[in-house]
């Protein structure tokens, strides 16, 4: 393996030059990624064929092969592991959003009941990956789900007060903060926002 393909392969993933990346991912016989690859550039046929050449598949190749079984409207049979949905929920999340395949995205939304079932997360993570792209609306349904599921986890309301920030709802942000700080007083990003909200003059 030559580190000045693998850096070039990379350079063409982040820039989406998936299709040269992928060249490059199979010449260095790196399967995942390259079935990774072609599933970016809507190839689903080739990113299974890819990654079911895999003789000893890692997390990595488990997870892409459960998403396409998704994309696919096959039936769940085997969920992810917990750390597999951490690792990789995000990601495809993001970068299917990233690359405009908002059906795709939907579909990895919907099925948020199937991906809660191995990590109680899932609600959070959707709400973070839409809190960047300013899914205002489903941000704050996805906090009330992941708040259903665990009140006490500080990042939650923190997710939802950002959002209610760039929304111009300060005083609702401030109250999230507020809730932030009840359940994790050290919480240094919500001492932050709370200062700044406190020394603005928009709440109330």
């Amino acid at each position: 393996m030559r580190n000045t393909d693998i850096d070039f392969a990379k350079f063409c993933f982040e820039n989406r030059q998936y299709d040269k990346a992928k060249e490059i991912f199979l010449n260095n016989d790196m399967l995942y990624e390259a079935g990774f690859c072609s599933l970016l550039s809507k190839n689903l046929n080739s990113a299974k064929l890819i990654w079911k050449e895999v003789k000893d598949p890692c997390p990595a190749t488990g997870w892409g092969l459960i998403i396409l079984d998704i994309l696919e409207n096959k039936p769940f049979v085997k969920g992810p592991g917990y750390f597999q949905t951490r690792a990789f929920f995000e990601v495809y999340l993001n970068l299917f959003i990233e690359n405009k395949l908002y059906d795709w995205a939907d579909s990895v939304i919907e099925s948020y009941k199937f991906f809660t079932r191995s990590n109680s997360e899932v609600p959070k993570f959707i709400a973070r990956v839409l809190s960047i792209w300013g899914y205002s609306a489903l941000v704050h349904e996805f906090s009330e789900i992941s708040k259903k599921i665990c009140y006490f986890d500080p990042e939650i309301h923190f997710i939802e007060a950002e959002t209610y920030l760039a929304e111009e709802k300060y005083n609702q942000a401030y109250d999230c903060i507020k809730e932030t700080l009840k359940v994790a007083p050290g919480y240094y990003p919500a001492k932050k926002l709370k200062e700044m909200l406190e020394n603005s003059g928009f709440v109330l």
